[in-house]
């Protein structure tokens, strides 16, 4: 059972990391995040393939399982992941509402030399 999931998680892995690729040279990850992503990818396939040195760090911070470890630092990950696309989500909305009233702006100045 747990070679089975191991073989699928690695697979999955592999696969992610080639994802990431692939839209890093279509340019739509940049540098930084294709990086990030190929070590979250490169993690979780070290963990999978080595779960003993990953049970050691989790009773080091005293874990009762890996799996616990594993959730905590996946939520963590979660938040930052959320964190940095609401910050992207607010500064495109700024500028997509300074083009909407610049747009608004030369549309009311056009209809205003029409109307004399």
């Amino acid at each position: 059972m747990v070679l089975g999931i191991q073989i699928i998680a690695t697979i999955l892995s592999v696969s992610m990391v080639y994802f990431a690729l692939i839209h890093y040279r279509k340019e739509e990850l940049s540098r930084p995040e294709f990086f990030t992503w190929v070590l979250i990818w490169l993690f979780v396939l070290v963990v999978v393939m080595f779960p003993d040195i990953a049970r050691n760090y989790a009773r080091t911070f005293l874990f009762a399982r890996l799996f616990d470890l594993l959730m905590v630092g996946a939520i963590l990950i979660l938040f930052v992941i959320v964190a940095k696309v609401y910050v992207r989500y607010k500064a495109m909305e700024k500028k997509l509402e300074k083009y909407v009233r610049r747009e608004a702006i030369k549309e009311a100045k056009i209809k205003s030399k029409n109307a004399k």
